[in-house]
């Protein structure tokens, strides 16, 4: 994933573990998607935050997160789709 930033990066992972899972919109825990890719919690958080601001993922349980539909769309033209 050279080239891209730590957000875009951070997101696209996070698509992939949720379609992993069978659907892209599955809850995952925001720290676990970050230590798949050596993104420490104090880093994850900071990104939430920014893609949270910008409806690209919403809040769940706990420390639990998902894609929005703008998540989604985000992920797919990132990834040329």
């Amino acid at each position: 994933m050279a080239g891209k930033t730590k957000d875009e990066r951070y997101i696209i992972r996070f698509y992939e573990m949720a379609v992993e899972r069978g659907d892209p919109t599955t809850p995952l825990n925001r720290d676990d998607v970050g230590r798949t890719i050596g993104f420490s919690p104090k880093v994850v958080k900071t990104i939430c935050t920014l893609l949270g601001q910008a409806n690209f993922i919403k809040k769940e349980d706990g420390e639990d997160i998902s894609l929005t539909q703008n998540g989604i769309r985000l992920v797919e033209e990132l990834r040329g789709q």
